[in-house]
């Protein structure tokens, strides 16, 4: 006969636990033709829509990032989003709100680590050439 070791249960539930809570992101690159130096997570000013960017910009790139909203905040979604945008050399971000699903059978699954996705958020990674010194100023590059 078999025996497991006690000692493994809590070791395998946190394993699963730190698996659950991840974000998984992804950029699309929508400008290949546009090369930007990465700039710094510090430096990404953030806009909800197209029409509150004071100046002229490019885009760079589509970024999506989503996680178990039990164990995924907001501020890690944006704060995913905003390093993206700065591997791409963004100075900025028009960002969409962070959609939640709200079932408590989602939540309930995501609790025992069934690795649901239930919070997602995107932007748009911008470049705005007016902003170039104040980025320098702010990441030293």
């Amino acid at each position: 006969m078999k025996t497991i070791s006690l000692k493994a249960i809590p070791l395998a539930l946190a394993l699963a636990a730190t698996a659950a809570c991840g974000v998984k992101k992804q950029t699309t690159d929508i400008s290949p033709s546009i090369s930007r130096a990465p700039t710094c997570e510090d430096a990404i000013a953030t806009y909800a829509t197209r029409s509150d960017v004071p100046t002229d910009y490019y885009e760079l790139a589509y970024v999506e990032a989503e996680g178990n909203s039990v164990y995924t905040t907001d501020n890690k979604l944006q704060e995913n989003i905003r390093n993206a945008a700065a591997k791409v050399g963004a100075t900025a971000v028009i960002a969409n709100p962070v959609e939640q699903s709200k079932t408590a059978v989602k939540i309930l699954g995501e609790a025992v680590a069934a690795k649901s996705a239930t919070q997602k958020a995107s932007a748009l990674a911008i470049y705005q050439p007016s902003e170039r010194d104040r980025v320098v100023a702010t990441c030293g590059k």
